[in-house]
């Protein structure tokens, strides 16, 4: 049976208040509120992630950041630090009963989640494949990937891995509390592999980053415009997960609790945190 999710559309804003509105949203599916929802926003300025229990220093290189006029913030999900420029970022947020497959742990809800992902970048005529990976194959990593000291998630091999031609195209993020599932997801266009050792505290971390990690125009051979992107995911999960979506909004309560939360989430910001506007592609 046909379901329906709450869709909105892509927004420009800086990370903390994209931070905080995951979290405003669960709440109010918490509450009976709203609808199972998915998102998906623009970074303004750029920004650099970390992971819920991720701290900042000996990671980012905060002086750097603010050189750049990229904000840090810390996000509600787990993993480790993403810096989030030319990218397609979008989140799913549901109640666990609403999510056929999601089970009782992080596993059984990333595959339920993930066979939307392929089933949309297939319909960009990408090799997508979700790539369970046991503790044993782990192991074989080469130590710069499996490194406590490494800091970015798409040099990190997890355990469920969206993937290229054996490189890591999407880089996702979970929480589950309270019954509701919080999915943050990057999808990146294309990775701009020197900035990144601008911004973390890694000597190699360009190196690192080109043997694992790859952006979307990169393995497509071609530039994909934002929209159609977009476009092919939101029908991924139409029909993986039979859903329909109803075009929506943050709701005023959903806002305004947002700007509440956002000092939860702000490490490093360099300018005024405005409001979100729609995104213009």
């Amino acid at each position: 049976m046909i379901t329906t999710w709450r869709w909105l559309a892509p927004l420009d804003g800086p990370g903390a208040f994209h931070m905080a509105a995951d979290v405003a949203i669960a709440e109010a599916i918490r509450a009976g509120q709203a609808l199972p929802t998915l998102r998906f926003y623009r970074w303004a300025p750029p920004c650099v992630t970390l992971g819920k229990f991720q701290p900042a220093e000996g990671n980012v290189q905060l002086d750097a950041c603010t050189d750049l006029g990229y904000d840090v913030v810390r996000r509600p999900t787990g993993g480790r630090a993403i810096l989030h420029d030319h990218e397609v970022t979008f989140s799913i947020i549901i109640a666990e009963a609403d999510l056929p497959g999601a089970g009782s742990n992080i596993m059984e809800s990333y595959r339920a989640l993930g066979r939307a992902l392929v089933d949309g970048l297939r319909r960009l005529d990408l090799p997508a494949e979700l790539v369970d990976r046991n503790a044993s194959a782990r192991a074989a990593d080469p130590p710069s990937v499996m490194a406590a000291g490494n800091p970015a998630c798409f040099a990190a091999k997890a355990r469920c891995d969206l993937m290229v031609n054996e490189k890591k195209l999407i880089g996702s993020a979970q929480l589950r509390k309270d019954g509701v599932i919080v999915q943050q997801n990057s999808l990146p266009l294309t990775i701009d592999f020197p900035r990144w050792d601008d911004v973390f505290y890694r000597s190699d971390w360009e190196q690192v980053m080109r043997a694992g990690a790859i952006g979307l125009h990169e393995c497509a051979g071609r530039a994909i415009p934002y929209g159609d992107v977009v476009a092919a995911l939101r029908a991924g999960f139409e029909s993986a997960l039979d859903i329909s979506f109803d075009d929506g909004a943050l709701s005023a309560e959903e806002e305004q609790r947002a700007r509440e939360l956002i000092p939860d989430y702000a490490v490093l910001t360099t300018g005024t945190i405005a409001a979100p506007t729609p995104s213009n592609f």
